[in-house]
């Protein structure tokens, strides 16, 4: 992305929502704070969607997938986006959206490499309305494209070891992830001064008590992650994590919370 010479671009990233199994409540107190600040661009993690009506893991699993719907689905993500939409452009109607395209959404196509007839009627920037919102769509996971902001990268993660966020350092540069559901930060040393990349995952805004989860202990955070983007292309990066749906504002400090 271009920047202006003189202008600190705003950004905010928001991780995995998996609606329609995203934390309401904590969506609720992030969604009232991206309302009160200006922002220039709002990065999606993917992962915006669960898409469970299509996962693979329960193609063959009737009991759990037989009452699941493609189209509950979308009604779910065009629910949440709209309010993403509407929260974000309250003070800037010209903040630029983008939705990187996560694993849970390409699971439509597979889909499609079976049932190709559907194409171009079932795909989510289609039955999102991405165009028509002004939401760019950023392919991810299914070519690993990278969408930088000055010096900072975002695409959705496709590395779950571990040691994920080094994983990801070593091969992107420095990069900002979601996929995980984790908040993990590593640097890469070199000599010399301002030259340290970072690779680091934001957590997630879904429910940590999904289905599949069955219980298990997981290291799953609930976060959100704001930039200051300076012309150079140099910036700073604030993690907000979230407990019990509230959390104080990186860039203002006022307490939100969505009970």
């Amino acid at each position: 992305m271009g920047a202006s010479k003189n202008k600190v671009r705003n950004v905010l990233a928001l991780p995995d929502l998996h609606a329609p199994y995203h934390d309401e409540k904590t969506v609720r107190a992030v969604l009232k704070y991206a309302a009160d600040e200006w922002w220039d661009v709002v990065v999606l993690l993917g992962d915006v969607l669960d898409m469970d009506a299509v996962s693979f893991w329960e193609a063959d699993k009737p009991r759990l997938s037989a009452h699941k719907r493609l189209k509950d689905d979308y009604d779910a993500g065009n629910e949440i986006l709209d309010r993403i939409v509407g929260s974000v452009r309250r003070k800037n109607l010209a903040c630029s959206i983008y939705y990187l395209e996560g694993n849970h959404e390409y699971r439509i196509q597979r889909q499609l490499d079976k049932y190709p007839i559907y194409e171009g009627l079932v795909e989510v920037p289609v039955q999102l309305r991405l165009k028509e919102r002004g939401v760019r769509w950023v392919k991810s996971f299914s070519e690993g494209r990278v969408l930088r902001i000055g010096k900072a990268g975002f695409i959705h993660g496709d590395r779950c070891n571990k040691y994920h966020a080094n994983s990801n350092v070593e091969a992107y540069g420095t990069i900002f992830t979601g996929h995980t559901h984790d908040v993990m930060e590593i640097p890469k040393i070199f000599k010399g001064r301002d030259r340290t990349w970072c690779g680091k995952s934001l957590g997630c805004l879904c429910d940590y008590e999904v289905q599949y989860m069955r219980g298990r202990p997981q290291k799953w955070q609930q976060a959100i992650g704001t930039f200051r983007v300076f012309p150079d292309g140099f910036f700073d990066e604030q993690t907000a994590k979230i407990f019990k749906h509230r959390f104080h504002g990186p860039t203002n400090g006022k307490l939100y919370d969505g009970r």
